[in-house]
Parts: structure tokens; C-alpha cells; sequence
């Protein structure tokens, strides 16, 4: 199985089981920008605890690992993340759960379905979002990784991004001074 057929079981799996899904993160950002490798994929959910037996039934237990039913409810209880790990191959897909600030709460209501593969469309981040989100995640950890995503988007996608969306959210999430770095580096 190749990563990206790991990803689209992974994808389906939530679309079967009523799972509402938002790609994020690096692979997310592939969608607008340039490809890089990653050996995971980064997926915001709505999910319920009466969906989880349903989901953790499509993992066979000697090709994937996924933590017990019991523990992903708890995950979901305290709106954390748990992660679904193809064992051959190490590929990993991380499923967050939707947090309820605000700001996640918008994001999600404005992802939209994209191509994801020849024959499948996703639901995905819009791109002003998996800025945002990479600033966010800049924030915290200070990964590069993060700005060449964004500079990324801006270079591919930056004439269809919505400016004003962007801004806002630069504002009220309090990102000025990593936007600041992101400017820096694209007069580099």
C-alpha cells in the first residue's frame, strides 16, 4: 500500500462512518503550494464516540495500528488528537479533534472539496487557513518547515488567497510578528 492510497482509505474510511474531516497541515498545504516529503498527514474531525467502533472497523489490527476504542473516546472527550499508523510502511495520519475556539470553528465551516487524487476530492483547508495554521503551529514550536509551507502557498496560490480573511485572523489570533517573518523571508 503507498502512502497516498494509505491517505484516500484513511479519507473514505471517515466519509463512510459520517466523519466530518478537514486535511490540514503539511499535506494540506501540498495542496496550494509545492510538494515536500511528509510521512504523515494532518486531519481535523467532528467525530462522536458512537462513530468510533464504526471507524476503528475498517483498520485491520495486523496492518494498522490505532488505539483502543476506549482511549479515542477519551480523546475525544478532552479534544486532543490520536493517530492511525500504517505498520508496514510507518505512515501515519494524525485525526485532530475540532477545537471550540472560535477561530477552528470558523476554518472548519469554510473548508471546501478539492482534488486530492485522479479519482478522489477531499475535504480540505482552505489555504488561507493552512496559513494561519502554520503561523499558529510556527508559534509554538518555531519549525522552519512551517514558514516554507506558507511562503509556499503564497508563491503558488497567493493571487486567489482572500487577503481581508487573512488579515483578520493575523489580527485577532495575535500573528503579526510571525507574519513579519514570513515578509522578511520572501524578500530574501
Amino acid at each position: 500500500m503507498t502512502q497516498q492510497d494509505f491517505f484516500i482509505l484513511v479519507l473514505k474510511s471517515l466519509e463512510a462512518c459520517g466523519i466530518l474531516y478537514m486535511v490540514s497541515g503539511s499535506v494540506g498545504a501540498m495542496l496550494y503550494g509545492e510538494p515536500r516529503l511528509t510521512n504523515d498527514m494532518d486531519v481535523v474531525v467532528e467525530i462522536s464516540p458512537d462513530q468510533v467502533e464504526q471507524l476503528r472497523s475498517y483498520f485491520e489490527a495486523d496492518v494498522f495500528y490505532m488505539p483502543s476504542v476506549e482511549l479515542i473516546r477519551e480523546v475525544i472527550r478532552r479534544k486532543g488528537q490520536f493517530n492511525i499508523i500504517h505498520v508496514e510502511s510507518g505512515s501515519k495520519v494524525d485525526l485532530i479533534i475540532r477545537k471550540e475556539t472560535p477561530y477552528a470553528k470558523t476554518e472548519f465551516s469554510r473548508r471546501s472539496r478539492l482534488e486530492f487524487s485522479e479519482n478522489f476530492q477531499a475535504q480540505t483547508a482552505r489555504p488561507e487557513d493552512i496559513i494561519l495554521s502554520k503561523m499558529l503551529a510556527y508559534q509554538s514550536g518555531g519549525l522552519e518547515k512551517h514558514v516554507l509551507d506558507i511562503l509556499s502557498i503564497l508563491e503558488i496560490s497567493g493571487d486567489s488567497l482572500d487577503r481581508d480573511y487573512l488579515a483578520q485572523w493575523i489580527k485577532q489570533l495575535g500573528l503579526h510578528s510571525i507574519w513579519q517573518v514570513i515578509s522578511q523571508h520572501r524578500k530574501t
